[in-house]
């Protein structure tokens, strides 16, 4: 890796809200190319600050295999949201990409408007059937790769929501006994049609950081953090500030930012020489 390469990897790295500021002003296919380059972690930094479309349309330029590894590393409700953004098969050959099961359940919340708690909530990762021992519930929880883990919610065979239970307590709880006889019966829950507002207003986070998602029939469809509420939130005050431009440098860090600019600027646009001096050719 050339020097200019490597500070513009360490660009990317240290400060992906300024680098998405100047990367949504180039095409997305010269974008895409731009990130592929990056590790999937760095290239998921700088895609988590762009807006939805150009996201979407940046991941849709790529190979699946390659837009896969990046879409990997974003949250779940943006996950949601940038598949809202694609086209059928976009979609589904990102999706294919997936473990099936986690697929699966992302493919089941897709239908959810956008500002309704179903476009923000995240699959259900961390559920278990209410039959199963504390044991197997134990075994299965330690599989879970991503996703929430603090509560454990409990379903019946037909998927209805019928319990909650913390890790500590399922960890503290009798091997032998099963999830229904340890479960916390009473569970606090938001219907997926509630609009985002009504979610952020809900007393219920006074007590609880995590609520699951629940339709008319008390099927469990999925879980909303407080953290992702919380990032919605300083992502919008974020957004507000990057718009504003940068105006007084009052430490090396913004001098930096500033460096960045220009130097992500100067790398893409050298890029782009390079690449119609190669067609030309």
């Amino acid at each position: 890796m050339n020097p200019y390469s490597r500070l513009g990897a360490a660009a990317l790295k240290s400060q992906p809200a300024t680098a998405a500021q100047v990367l949504e002003g180039y095409p997305a296919d010269s974008v895409a190319r731009f990130l592929a380059a990056a590790s999937p972690i760095t290239a998921g930094q700088v895609i988590g600050h762009f807006t939805p479309v150009f996201a979407a349309s940046c991941l849709a330029s790529l190979e699946p295999a390659i837009a896969g590894r990046i879409f990997s590393q974003l949250l779940p409700d943006y996950q949601i949201t940038l598949l809202r953004q694609l086209e059928h098969d976009k979609r589904e050959s990102l999706l294919d990409t997936m473990q099936p099961d986690l697929g699966a359940s992302i493919r089941r919340l897709l239908p959810y408007p956008d500002g309704t708690a179903g476009a923000f909530m995240e699959a259900p990762l961390a559920s278990v059937p209410d039959e199963l021992s504390v044991r197997d519930a134990l075994r299965r929880v330690k599989r879970i790769r991503r996703g929430m883990k603090f509560y454990l919610y409990a379903t019946n065979a037909g998927g209805q929501l019928t319990g909650v239970l913390t890790l500590h307590e399922l960890i503290s709880s009798l091997p032998t006994s099963s999830i229904s006889q340890v479960m916390h019966r009473h569970v606090a829950c938001l219907s997926p049609m509630q609009s985002i507002h009504s979610v952020l207003a809900s007393p219920y986070w006074e007590e609880y950081h995590a609520l699951p998602v629940a339709d008319e029939d008390n099927v469990l469809l999925g879980v909303i953090r407080q953290k992702h509420l919380r990032r919605i939130q300083e992502k919008s005050v974020q957004t507000d500030a990057i718009s504003g431009g940068i105006n007084t440098v009052i430490a090396v860090g913004e001098l930096f930012s500033i460096t960045a600019l220009q130097l992500l600027s100067a790398l893409i646009s050298t890029g782009a020489a390079l690449a119609q001096h190669d067609a030309n050719d």
